[in-house]
């Protein structure tokens, strides 16, 4: 399989195209085919070399998007879409390749609704957002200030914060915007309807990971 990796952390010019065999299916772990990379900050500063817990030679991609192809049993069946984010792309290869090996703790399912290029650019963002309304206790009554609210972040603060108090005014507006169809961006992120319910879980279930591992 084909993929893009980083030889050396310095700059773009380190990344190369490389060919790998194509991942075996473990247990615990969902044989996906990549149909979308998210990028984040993080890829910049791992590729700048501002990232000493990555090693070279790695490929990126810390959050993505897929059809499951095999090894999602029950929970994942055989050409479900999905997206994730965890350690691929920082502390093991990530999502930049054709076939990606995720655990299933890392893996939601991508609502109906939502195409995969948006998908893959969710997770880290929302993930972000939904661990500090509840790192700083929010709860109905307060009030969010959500810095650089046009970002992606600021904007999945604001989209989560509402639901989670339904009844508490709000002046701030998140910024809605339609991909401009020349570049995937944050405006793509924040446009995309998302439900409690569905961001919780995904976001719970990637929170419950992330202090265990």
């Amino acid at each position: 399989m084909r993929a893009m990796r980083a030889e050396q952390f310095s700059g773009y010019g380190g990344l190369k195209r490389s060919y790998f065999p194509k991942p075996a299916v473990t247990d615990g772990k969902v044989l996906l085919r990549m149909t979308a990379v998210g990028v984040s900050p993080l890829e910049h500063t791992i590729l700048s070399g501002h990232f000493p817990l990555a090693k070279a030679p790695l490929v990126l991609g810390n959050e993505g998007a897929g059809v499951v192809e095999a090894g999602g049993g029950t929970d994942f069946p055989v050409g479900s879409r999905v997206m994730f984010t965890g350690p691929y792309g920082v502390f093991e290869d990530g999502a930049c390749s054709e076939w990606l090996a995720v655990r299933k703790e890392n893996l939601c399912l991508i609502p109906e609704g939502v195409d995969d290029v948006s998908a893959a650019g969710i997770p880290v963002a929302y993930l972000t957002a939904q661990m500090a309304l509840t790192n700083a206790g929010f709860q109905a009554g307060k009030t969010v200030l959500a810095p650089a609210i046009g970002g992606s972040v600021g904007n999945a603060v604001t989209q989560l914060a509402r639901p989670w108090a339904p009844n508490t005014p709000s002046r701030a507006r998140p910024i809605m915007r339609k991909p401009s169809g020349r570049r995937r961006s944050d405006s793509m992120r924040s446009s995309i309807p998302l439900s409690r319910s569905w961001v919780m879980a995904c976001a719970v279930s990637q929170a419950v990971t992330a202090q265990t591992s």
